[in-house]
């Protein structure tokens, strides 16, 4: 049942993929001739009211086109999140032909969707952001699983899939999609349990500073937990130089104020951060 859930979710992903491009690229050929009937004095005007009124349509249907894509997204994969909980179904998943398909899927989505609303995130409860929501969702569901973790850093498009979702922490205002990077962070965390992963977020470049960033920036405590553990899971290792990363980016004053946080998870992972970075300042 679930790779056929999968199979269908990807040809049904394809598939509005292909007939939005077709709209897309009349709407860009319409486009280009009206913009050339502008500049022609010759042309007559019924001529231009013609094309016009053509472009019109294409833009309706290039609306909802967009509109039917988001839905069915939705639909779909809200059902797969559902579905990818259980571990058999995880396992499922990733040996299903159809696999390498959907990561490149989702992380195509995800860079469209960051690219499109950058300066303005749309409600997290509108079609197109629980379609993305759900997306992650999947995402995070597969790492929580130590044979999800295992192939998402050791396949190609997971890895792609991967950094997508650390760009996607420092592409979102701070004040809004606080659900999206909640969901990048749970699945980062879980891939760092990992060694393999671990070793893999590590070496992304700016990694330690953006993870700093967001502590400092971040409102929902949700997230500012989430945070905490993924730095807790980098110093967890024993490796200096990145014990010293983060202590050159980490503010005392934030770390103090964290430990003394009225919220039990924060204070807790809080502490132990704390204690690893003094282990670090006591070494001769």
């Amino acid at each position: 049942m679930e790779n056929d859930l999968v199979e269908r979710a990807v040809c049904l992903a394809k598939e509005v993929k292909t007939n939005y491009q077709v709209v897309l690229q009349q709407w860009k050929e319409y486009n280009e001739s009206w913009l050339k009937l502008i500049e022609e004095p010759r042309c007559s005007v019924p001529e231009k009211i013609r094309i016009h009124c053509e472009l019109s349509e294409v833009n309706k249907e290039l609306s909802d086109q967009s509109e039917y894509c988001a839905s069915l997204g939705s639909a779909v994969c809200t059902l797969l999140w559902r579905v990818s909980r259980n571990e058999d179904s995880v396992h499922s998943f990733i040996v299903g032909s159809k696999v390498a398909d959907f990561l490149i899927i989702v992380r195509h989505t995800m860079e469209s969707y960051i690219a499109t609303y950058q300066d303005e995130m749309p409600d997290e409860h509108t079609d197109e952001s629980q379609f993305v929501l759900a997306l992650c969702g999947i995402i995070t569901n597969i790492a929580a699983f130590a044979c999800g973790r295992e192939f998402l850093v050791t396949n190609s498009n997971g890895r792609s899939l991967l950094e997508t979702m650390i760009s996607v922490l420092s592409n979102t205002p701070v004040n809004h999609s606080a659900k999206l990077r909640s969901l990048n962070l749970m699945c980062l965390y879980n891939v760092s349990i990992n060694q393999k992963g671990l070793k893999y977020i590590t070496r992304v470049e700016g990694i330690i500073p953006l993870l700093a960033w967001l502590l400092t920036a971040e409102n929902e405590v949700e997230n500012q937990v989430n945070t905490l553990q993924l730095l807790r899971s980098i110093t967890s290792v024993s490796d200096k130089f990145l014990l010293q990363k983060v202590n050159e980016v980490l503010p005392n004053e934030l770390l103090e104020q964290l430990v003394s946080s009225q919220n039990p998870s924060i204070k807790e992972i809080a502490v132990e951060l704390m204690m690893d970075l003094q282990t670090l300042q006591n070494e001769p």
